[in-house]
C-alpha cells in the first residue's frame, strides 16, 4: 500500500472513530434519560405512565437494559476502532521513517 491510500485509509478510520464517539455519547444520554425515568415513574399514576408511554414522553421498562447494552456495545466498538487506529498510526510512522530515511542528506557544494 502506498503512502497515499494508508493515509487516505487513516483519514476514513478517523471519520468512523468520531461516528462511534458520537454513538456512544447518544447511547450515555439514552441511558441517563432511561435511568431518571424509572426515578419519576413510581410517582406516575398508572393511566398517566400508559398515556406518556403512548406519545413516546416516557420510555418503556425495558428501555434501561437496551440503553446499558448500547452503552457497552458502542463502548467496544469504539475500543476496537482506536486498536485499529493505533495500528495504522504505527504503519504510517514507519512508512514516514521510511521515506526520511531514504532520503539523501543535502550536500556541501
Amino acid at each position: 500500500m502506498d503512502r497515499l491510500d494508508l493515509e487516505l485509509y487513516a483519514e476514513r478510520l478517523a471519520r468512523l472513530v468520531t461516528c462511534a464517539a458520537d454513538d456512544l455519547a447518544d447511547a450515555r444520554l439514552r441511558l441517563a434519560w432511561a435511568e431518571l425515568e424509572d426515578e419519576l415513574a413510581p410517582g406516575l399514576a398508572a393511566d398517566d405512565a400508559d398515556r406518556l408511554r403512548g406519545i413516546g414522553a416516557l420510555a418503556h421498562a425495558e428501555a434501561g437494559e437496551t440503553a446499558r447494552r448500547a452503552v457497552a456495545e458502542r463502548a467496544a466498538d469504539l475500543a476496537a476502532l482506536h486498536r485499529l487506529q493505533a495500528l495504522v498510526e504505527g504503519r504510517r510512522g514507519r512508512a514516514q521513517a521510511g521515506v526520511t530515511a531514504t532520503r539523501r542528506p543535502p550536500s556541501s557544494s
